[in-house]
């Protein structure tokens, strides 16, 4: 899985890791995910992963999400 932040706040290990053991529970080998995908829905797929990115790195940089303890 590739990751378009230099700064991941999850590492791609940890990641790959979640999904191959839900992939490993539901009986589903990444090939055989991979092969059934068309290329509208790889691109949906790429697509959601760069706007989840963008909403990801514009809360990180955003003051305001920090907590304030009065």
């Amino acid at each position: 899985m590739s990751n378009s932040s230099d700064n991941p706040i999850i590492p791609n290990s940890v990641i790959d890791l979640l999904v191959s053991d839900i992939f490993r529970k539901n009986g589903i080998s990444l090939d055989k995910a991979k092969g059934n995908l068309s290329e509208e829905q790889k691109q949906m797929l790429k697509d959601l992963i760069k706007d989840l990115s963008q909403q990801v790195d514009s809360f990180v940089k955003n003051p305001a999400n920090e907590k304030k303890i009065d």
